[in-house]
């Protein structure tokens, strides 16, 4: 089976607008892809999607906060297309499964795809959610809040298969998506990626049962991802309920509550904890204005959303002084107000300002908790490819020699990609001199940053290491190949591409990019 172009050029346009993930920079693949799109899209729509071999994707290890941590899963450039082009294709076969987004029950990635390459409908839908669970809260006297415990990786692949075949998906799209997550998972038949904006919709088909399941049992409830707010007038039903989701998940995919933030609430006390979900209770005049324009011009939720435009007049909120403001009022409060501080960093993610980069590089030491949003935001900045930048390149390259970031390659990928989108922070050669003692994930950033900087010379030296490199680290060289001068390259990447085949699409569309530049 093949994919229509139409869904692959979809898939490219969603990958080059909305990236490939959240979690990561964007790779520098995608640019090029997407200059030569109508050529990719011909090549991919030529390939048998049920025998394609999906190709080594990246995980990190990510914290969620400063003791927890996820593993985040990065696909190779054209994986990212391939699967977004499936979801595209058939994802209307999957919401139509779904319960109806009127019903005001299920809230997030609810699939709608934009002509521009976004997939879901989610536009303050984590408000929705909330303002949805208090209006029922009123007509009942108890809520029951329950959370599935890490989720995404407990999520079986027998549930996957029998929801895509109920679904409708054709086989070989089933084949395919099954053929992913077993080589994501090295065979072991539980989880599914984070990080790819396609395959939320995975997760959310996964649950489609669980939320028959309780409409089934006459039971109340909305959903959000993993949170479920179940509703009733009883409290001994209201006990009852807790074991019976409990049953409900185990029965269906051996799911399990996250004890600790399992939660019966009285009416009064859940509305009340809407209302905190609904506001963000600002700490003063500022925070508050900048509070009121992120929820005029953002999406809600997680994270997993896109900033639209903000005027130039409001945008003079996220000024340095403004932000630095902030930061100082939480951290000199008696106990440092880090959820305020991580509140912050993942708001301003949203848009992109570099007015923060600066105060982290100064108070590092005081923000360690929060270093997970931090990173999140660095990556956001690096993303933007903003070009007001500070010079506070010193100041990055020495949290890159901490302890917290030397163990931890998602920590220093997040300060590299600053530097491989911008000459502004300097510093290369301090960049180079990491490369031979870093890993193949850090090699391939201190490369990009060679190639920003036009460090030509240094690049020469590595044509020996490029049959050593991994894949990844392998094709950021192919890219920095086009600082080299004409003649040079050429004969290079001729040698390279003679032991490529036709199936080696992206290698092939980055030497022909390469010698062209």
């Amino acid at each position: 089976m093949k994919l229509e172009k139409e869904s692959i050029l979809w898939g490219i346009e969603h990958i080059f607008k909305d990236s490939d993930t959240d979690l990561f920079p964007k790779p520098e693949e995608i640019k090029i892809i997407y200059s030569d799109k109508e050529n990719i899209a011909n090549e991919l729509a030529s390939i048998d999607i049920s025998n394609y071999s999906w190709k080594p994707c990246r995980r990190f290890i990510i914290p969620k906060t400063d003791l927890s941590y996820r593993v985040a899963t990065q696909l190779d450039p054209l994986d990212s297309i391939l699967m977004a082009s499936i979801m595209y294709q058939f994802g209307n076969e999957i919401e139509a499964k779904r319960i109806p987004k009127e019903d005001k029950r299920v809230f997030n990635y609810r699939f709608n795809p934009s002509s521009d390459g976004y997939f879901y409908n989610d536009y303050n839908s984590w408000n929705q959610f909330w303002n949805a669970c208090r209006e029922k809260a009123q007509t009942y006297k108890f809520a029951i809040y329950v959370d599935i415990a890490d989720f995404y990786n407990q999520i079986y692949h027998h549930t996957i298969e029998n929801q895509l075949i109920s679904c409708g998906l054709p086989n070989p799209a089933k084949k395919s998506i099954m053929n992913l997550l077993e080589s994501i998972t090295q065979r072991v038949s539980r989880g599914i990626p984070i990080g790819p904006h396609s395959v939320h919709l995975l997760a959310e088909m996964s649950l489609i049962p669980v939320d028959n399941s309780l409409l089934t049992r006459g039971i109340d409830f909305c959903r959000y991802s993993d949170d479920i707010v179940m509703f009733c007038d009883d409290p001994i039903r209201a006990k009852k309920l807790v074991y019976e989701i409990a049953t409900i998940l185990d029965k269906q995919q051996r799911l399990i509550l996250q004890n600790q933030k399992t939660k019966i609430y009285s009416s009064a006390d859940f509305i009340t904890h809407c209302d905190k979900n609904l506001k963000d209770n600002p700490i003063n005049k500022l925070e508050e204005e900048i509070t009121e324009v992120l929820r005029e011009y953002t999406a809600g939720g997680y994270g997993a959303i896109r900033a639209k435009m903000i005027p130039d007049e409001k945008m003079k909120l996220f000024s340095e002084q403004n932000i630095e403001q902030l930061l100082n009022k939480y951290l000199q409060q008696d106990e440092p107000n880090y959820s305020r501080i991580r509140w912050l960093f993942r708001r301003i993610s949203l848009i992109g300002t570099p007015n923060a980069i600066g105060y982290v590089s100064r108070n590092f030491d005081n923000l360690i908790p929060a270093i997970s949003d931090i990173s999140r935001y660095f990556i956001s900045v690096a993303n933007k490819q903003n070009k007001k930048m500070y010079d506070v390149g010193e100041e990055l390259i020495k949290l890159m020699d901490t302890d917290i970031f030397k163990v931890n390659d998602f920590f220093q990928i997040s300060i590299l990609s600053l530097f491989a989108n911008t000459v502004h922070f300097n510093h290369i050669q301090k960049i180079i001199s990491k490369y031979n003692t870093s890993s193949e994930n850090i090699k391939r950033e201190v490369i990009l940053c060679a190639n920003v900087s036009k460090q030509t010379d240094w690049l020469r030296e590595l044509k020996e290491d490029h049959p050593r490199l991994d894949v990844w680290s392998q094709r950021a060289f192919l890219i920095a190949c086009s600082n080299f001068p004409a003649d040079e390259k050429k004969f290079y990447l001729q040698g390279i591409k003679s032991k490529l085949s036709s199936e080696d699409i992206l290698e092939n569309l980055l030497i022909k990019w390469a010698k062209s530049s």
